[in-house]
């Protein structure tokens, strides 16, 4: 990191949520039920993650779709920042339109779907339905089922924290398995197999879900802000209206697919500045919540810049470990998207020691700018330490380089993402606070886009200036950054 009436929960069902207010270890049979999902749901997604890149410019005879580097590095941009636009999108319908928990439920049928398409559907028409139908399902799914945990756990902070914490690992561990399962079945049988193991994980996701699904919390049954359907009218017939439109020019060549993700980044940049100006113009905001939300401003650029270079390791990276990492080991050839997927075990392996860290108080004098600007140098030097092998020729560059590359990513993303989200939820207005969430999850999107702009990027520069141009401007990021850092945090701090 993300609504209908039904029977009310069952009277045991009440007494376990009850139950769970007096220890953390007894969490609600229904709580157990959607971690299981998020684990099955993050499985499909990175998996599907983890050989994007590959299966769209491998050649035909190696499996992959053939096309154009830079196409392929646009539309993986796009699908990224397009996957963050519809969590954005179907957290309003979940407040507005349709209960959390259906719309978990369509979320999960969904991106199985797009699955199978991926799977059976030949060439790029299985392509486009597969992802327009994966991002729309992730959107309806994510922050529908983080809201339904929401309603699950107890009121205190502390045993919250250790729920949510549950299912953060819930979220890592699928994040984990899912591209090493996905990259050792595309290496012995190829990406249509793997698209079958991405959807066989989302199904098993969706039966899981369906085992609580007529317990889940009564708030999660009924839309909380339910909008008129008069006024419901207008906004379906602009989004119905503006997709036809946008699958016509794609479709036509009006819209060039490797340009994608310049337009799905663009979108977002709108998004956020009008969500911003909403914000802070409107009458219910306080002038001490002004002054924090102005304050946020330069952060969520920061972190937009932050993701723009990590979500390179599914962009850029993919080209890099195709045409010079020698994957060869031991006379066993490495599956090209383990080394992607790695980026998933360092993160959450070396968090409890940065927590630590923090619980000691080391960075207690820190505030939330300098922590993003730690993320930003991190990140930096992570695609740095490339550059004495970027003048090389051929598949000469070991991949135990790469690991270093992933572990120091992974272990970036700690400073930043828990940071921005924690930030957020203290300093949002009272009556704005879905608002500024919306705008954490399209920072990441606004990441995403700018990773496909990198990786088109990549392909027209030579290594050496490209890994410069990227890592001393990351570290020009985090230097502004933290020169604004004293003021930032006495705004804040109103």
């Amino acid at each position: 990191m993300t609504q209908e009436t039904s029977e009310e929960p069952r009277e045991s069902d009440s007494a376990a949520t009850s139950s769970s207010q007096s220890s953390s270890l007894r969490l609600p049979r229904q709580f157990w039920s959607l971690a299981g999902t998020e684990v099955w749901e993050r499985f499909s997604f990175y998996g599907l993650q983890a050989i994007l890149s590959f299966y769209l410019f491998y050649s035909l005879t190696d499996g992959g779709l053939g096309i154009a580097t830079p196409t392929a590095m646009g539309v993986v941009g796009a699908y990224g920042a397009f996957v963050y636009i519809m969590q954005f999108a179907g957290g309003w319908l979940g407040d507005r339109v349709i209960a959390p928990r259906t719309m978990v439920l369509i979320g999960a049928a969904t991106i199985m779907a797009g699955h199978i398409a991926l799977g059976i559907i030949p060439g790029v028409p299985g392509l486009s339905v597969g992802l327009v139908l994966i991002a729309v399902g992730t959107g309806a799914l994510k922050t529908n089922i983080t809201a339904t945990v929401g309603h699950l756990l107890p009121e205190d902070q502390k045993l919250r924290d250790s729920g949510y914490g549950y299912f953060l690992a819930a979220i890592n561990l699928g994040g984990l398995l899912g591209p090493f399962a996905t990259g050792w079945t595309q290496s012995v049988a190829g990406f249509h197999v793997s698209f079958a193991v991405a959807a066989v994980g989302m199904a098993l996701g969706l039966v899981q879900y369906l085992t609580c699904y007529s317990r889940m919390p009564a708030e999660s049954a009924m839309v909380a802000n339910p909008i008129g359907r008069s006024k419901l009218i207008l906004p379906a017939v602009i989004s119905v209206a503006a997709a036809t439109l946008v699958g016509a020019a794609i479709a036509t060549g009006v819209l060039p697919t490797e340009h994608l993700t310049y337009y799905a980044g663009g979108f977002i940049v709108v998004c956020a500045a009008l969500l911003f100006r909403f914000v802070l113009t409107s009458r219910e905001t306080t002038d001490v919540e002004r002054v924090r939300v102005r304050a946020f401003i330069p952060l969520w650029i920061a972190a937009v810049l932050y993701y723009g270079v990590l979500l390179q390791i599914f962009t850029t990276m993919a080209i890099f470990i195709d045409a010079r990492v020698d994957l060869r080991l031991g006379g066993w050839d490495i599956p090209a998207a383990w080394l992607i997927a790695s980026v998933g075990f360092f993160g959450p392996a070396l968090t409890p020691l940065i927590a630590r860290t923090w619980k000691r108080g080391l960075f207690d004098r820190f505030g939330a700018a300098t922590k993003i600007a730690v993320g930003l140098v991190i990140v930096s030097v992570a695609f740095l330490i490339l550059l004495p092998v970027a003048t090389g020729e051929g598949k000469t560059v070991s991949p135990f380089l790469v690991l270093v590359t992933m572990a120091l990513v992974g272990v970036s993303e700690v400073f930043v993402n828990p940071t921005t989200f924690s930030l957020v939820t203290r300093i949002a207005p009272r009556v704005f606070r879905s608002r500024l969430t919306a705008l954490a999850v399209l920072m990441i999107g606004g990441g995403a886009a700018i990773s496909g702009i990198l990786g088109i990027l990549f392909t027209t520069m030579p290594m050496v200036p490209y890994l410069l141009l990227v890592g001393l401007g990351g570290l020009l990021a985090a230097g502004l950054l933290r020169s604004t850092a004293p003021r930032i945090v006495r705004m804040l701090a109103l």
